[in-house]
């Protein structure tokens, strides 16, 4: 599921929750595009991500080439930190992760 919402900053939310897989991606495309402006600042919450894949990789890998230093995530869950460790792709996005259990911060 992906939430979408204006914050009281100004600042765009996207609040995504349960899987970002090839099968829900494509919604989540539409969604996104149906917007009158993708452009200002975005917080990309990804606390609520179950099961992450290549597809929604490329998803986040596009909002990031489209919103560069406008985008930020946050809240990242332990399915997105495995896929981004995997690829190691953390220097890409720049945001500081949060490791559960360690209490450090790779960015």
């Amino acid at each position: 599921m992906l939430a979408l919402h204006q914050d009281d900053d100004g600042v765009m939310s996207a609040i995504f929750s349960g899987n970002l897989t090839i099968y829900e991606v494509g919604e989540y495309q539409q969604q996104l595009n149906a917007l009158p402006q993708l452009a200002g600042d975005w917080r990309v919450d990804l606390a609520g991500v179950s099961e992450i894949d290549t597809a929604g990789l490329q998803l986040l890998m596009a909002l990031r080439n489209h919103l560069g230093e406008q985008l930020t995530m946050v809240s990242h869950s332990p399915a997105v930190i495995e896929l981004l460790d995997l690829y190691r792709l953390a220097p890409f996005f720049g945001d500081a992760i949060v490791l559960a259990g360690e209490g450090r911060q790779e960015a």
